[in-house]
């Protein structure tokens, strides 16, 4: 467990790291979802010119959305980020595959147990504003995602496949206690 791995609310001063997480993306080659551009956790920034203009669309969606980045303290390097939406609510070209909590780890951070602790610490966030199940998806061929559900209490519900981006997902849910 990477215990000093904490989980915190995106501020409108995070604009260099949100772009520098971007950036790392770049040239990956496991892509997660069926559009290369999108980062799970940072929904919508591709469609942002800036990250200060994303950041400020993530304040007005406070209450709908809360934002995370996953920070080391020991360098202050962001390791991933974490969107949880506070309603389960379509997110994707079928309304089958809505999740309340999208999660993505740096490129170079992974395979380490951050997603694992930051899943967890995502799941606290949850039960905090009041949920007591969470839905999760993941691309089917995403195994570090599938482990850290699994490591985290998901149990499968079923895997469906996307009628316009062919993507074929496992749905999760996670009972909160």
């Amino acid at each position: 467990m990477h215990s000093e791995l904490i989980l915190r609310p995106v501020t409108p001063d995070d604009a260099a790291h949100i772009e520098a997480y971007r950036a790392a993306f770049a040239g990956s080659e496991m892509r997660v979802t069926a559009e290369p551009g999108l980062i799970p956790g940072l929904d919508l920034l591709e469609q942002f010119e800036s990250a200060a203009a994303w950041l400020k669309w993530c304040s007005e969606m406070q209450g709908r959305l809360s934002f995370f980045m996953s920070v080391r303290p020991a360098d202050g390097k962001m390791i991933g980020a974490l969107l949880l939406r506070h309603r389960l609510e379509y997110d994707d070209d079928d309304p089958e595959f809505a999740s309340h909590i999208g999660y993505s780890i740096r490129p170079d951070a992974r395979r380490r147990g951050y997603a694992k602790e930051q899943l967890r610490l995502g799941l606290e966030q949850a039960k905090a504003i009041g949920l007591t199940q969470v839905r999760l998806i993941c691309a089917d061929f995403n195994i570090g995602s599938i482990r850290t559900i699994l490591a985290n209490g998901g149990k499968l519900a079923d895997s469906i496949c996307g009628e316009e981006s062919g993507l074929r997902v496992n749905r999760y849910d996670i009972r909160l206690t």
